[in-house]
């Protein structure tokens, strides 16, 4: 009954500013002001991906809860997992607004936010407390099998992106691992954004191949429990060219058990 009647609250927001009904819809979830889905998950729905358990595949895509202010409520609507950033290692405002646009016709949002964060501190400190929290409960609870991940019943990815004027991709992108990786289920290396001038150009092969060679060497050097270093993802723009795609492949993936 809760689900269903946040369908009543939903035709008022659309009369909000589309950038404030965000940040309203944010700050609900931090505060506990949205639904908590208590039912279990089917077994049927659980997979096991980069050797991280998710209870279901529908996750919560980077973007959202740019500044990790909401994980756990976001997660207790449900999410198999949720993605926080992109985070930059200094704050930016991102682009002017307005800057966020909704396509009534299409029930859909185009946005050109451009990176604003809060910063790697700020982030860092939220996301920790949420970890502190996590492991008091793990401690308490009676059972010896734990639920979820990091931060909670669902995996927590956090997605990393660089400044806007920093001119060393490669530094920014290896603070956040510094910073950020203890708490995170999995890393997200965004190269994809349209509205971070020059970032694109990292996709291409020799440039992202030292981009990874860097954020992997900063993650592999830091010192781990026995469940590992979190896996590193590299998001890329959906518009690509074919070459394009056949670089960051070869980069990405090793060699192919198959010879057809």
């Amino acid at each position: 009954w809760l689900f269903k009647s946040t369908e009543l609250v939903n035709p008022l927001f659309a009369l909000l500013d589309a950038e404030f009904a965000h940040r309203l819809a944010v700050s609900a979830a931090a505060h506990g002001f949205v639904p908590r889905e208590k039912r279990p998950d089917p077994p049927v729905l659980g997979i096991e991906v980069w050797g991280r358990n998710f209870t279901n595949p529908i996750g919560l895509a980077a973007g959202f809860d740019k500044n990790a202010e909401a994980v756990e409520g976001l997660l207790g609507l449900g999410f198999g997992f949720v993605e926080v950033g992109s985070v930059t290692p200094q704050p930016q405002e991102g682009n002017p607004k307005p800057r966020i646009f909704r396509l009534k016709e299409h029930g859909a949002v185009v946005n050109r936010c451009g990176f604003n964060s809060e910063g790697i501190v700020v982030v860092a400190k939220r996301l920790g407390a949420q970890h502190g929290k996590r492991k008091m409960e793990e401690t308490s609870s009676s059972s010896d099998v734990k639920q979820g991940g990091k931060a909670g019943p669902g995996i927590l990815g956090v997605n990393l992106g660089k400044n806007k004027t920093s001119e060393d991709a490669g530094a920014d992108y290896v603070q956040g691992v510094h910073s950020l990786s203890q708490y995170a289920d999995y890393l997200v290396i965004n190269v994809s954004s349209p509205n971070t001038p020059g970032l694109r150009q990292l996709q291409g092969r020799k440039q992202l191949k030292e981009l990874v060679k860097k954020v992997q060497d900063a993650r592999d050097e830091m010192q781990w429990a026995e469940d590992g270093p979190p896996p590193l993802l590299v998001k890329v723009a959906p518009d690509l060219s074919k070459q394009d795609l056949e670089d960051i492949a070869a980069i990405i993936s090793n060699t192919t058990i198959s010879r057809p």
